[in-house]
């Protein structure tokens, strides 16, 4: 019987997660597919369930951390990438960059996505965590989405059936096999310079309070109700802290920065590290906000 990537000319074998990771970090998938359509994601998607392998989607890495040993099975991401109004919203594709979205939207004349200048993740991804910056979240604006199970069949789900809560969504729970391939966004209309500059106001206040031009996995702790990890994490002093090739951002404490070659096992270590100390000296307990992908050591 032919191979996965003998059936699929794009499937990769033995692919370095690491170039799919914005924090660059993450051993091989066995079988790694990039998809340019959602027809072509469907197909091969089908077929490895077909074959008795598992399917793992990923959107841009942004704020998941792969492991060094990697992803057994098909690891799949949608590359498409499209924007179009509908008669029930803002239909974007589940591989638009959120900043890309948020750029495009102010430029138009769409009010709402503005935050999304400071979701460094793709819409998909964003779905699935309920992604949001600023004082907005993705549940404010979802109308629906449409997904692919793992045999390629595709379904409209409403943002009620999501069952957001902060950071979180049944994506995360009950539907971790689902594959977001789009979502329908509500949004208003505005003068294009306003919402630019509002972009704009947004971008630069996030380089003023957060680690930029440096790979970073976002927040990686949930704030704890009625205060900041960060907070939390820079008073039981993990600001600056390296381990490894990581480091606890010395801009703002709920993030770990690349610096020199990371591993997932160095940013692992920190994660234990800052919950056990903000733990013991202040009783809280910190929930991670990043998604842990992968074979466990």
């Amino acid at each position: 019987m032919p191979s996965l990537a003998e059936l699929f000319p794009g499937v990769r074998t033995d692919e370095p997660l690491s170039r799919h990771s914005q924090f660059g970090v993450g051993g091989p998938a066995d079988w790694f597919f990039s998809a340019p359509t959602v027809e072509s994601l469907a197909e091969v998607v089908a077929a490895a369930t077909s074959m008795g392998i598992p399917v793992t989607p990923i959107g841009a890495g942004s704020n998941t951390l792969i492991l060094d040993r990697g992803v057994r099975g098909l690891v799949v991401q949608l590359a498409h990438k499209e924007v179009n109004m509908t008669a029930e919203g803002l239909l974007v594709s589940a591989g638009t960059m959120m900043p890309r979205l948020a750029l495009d939207a102010a430029r138009q004349g769409f009010s709402g996505l503005s935050f999304g200048i400071g979701v460094p993740g793709s819409t998909g991804g964003s779905i699935r965590g309920n992604a949001g910056a600023f004082g907005s979240e993705i549940a404010g604006l979802l109308v629906q989405c449409e997904v692919l199970d793992t045999r390629g069949n595709s379904r409209t789900i409403s943002a009620e059936e999501c069952e957001f809560g902060y950071r979180d969504s049944r994506f995360k729970r009950d539907w971790i096999d689902l594959m977001i391939v789009s979502g329908t966004f509500t949004v208003g209309r505005s003068d294009p310079h306003v919402l630019q500059q509002e972009v704009k106001a947004i971008q630069q206040q996030r380089k003023a309070s957060q680690p930029y031009g440096i790979r970073s996995l976002g927040s990686v702790f949930k704030n704890p109700e009625g205060d900041y990890a960060g907070r939390l994490l820079e008073a039981a002093g993990m600001k600056g802290m390296v381990l490894g090739g990581a480091q606890v951002s010395p801009v703002h404490a709920n993030f770990i920065v690349n610096v020199r070659h990371a591993r997932a096992a160095d940013v692992l270590a920190l994660l234990e590290l800052g919950r056990e100390r903000v733990s013991r000296q202040f009783g809280v307990t910190l929930e991670p906000e990043i998604v842990v992908m992968g074979e466990k050591d």
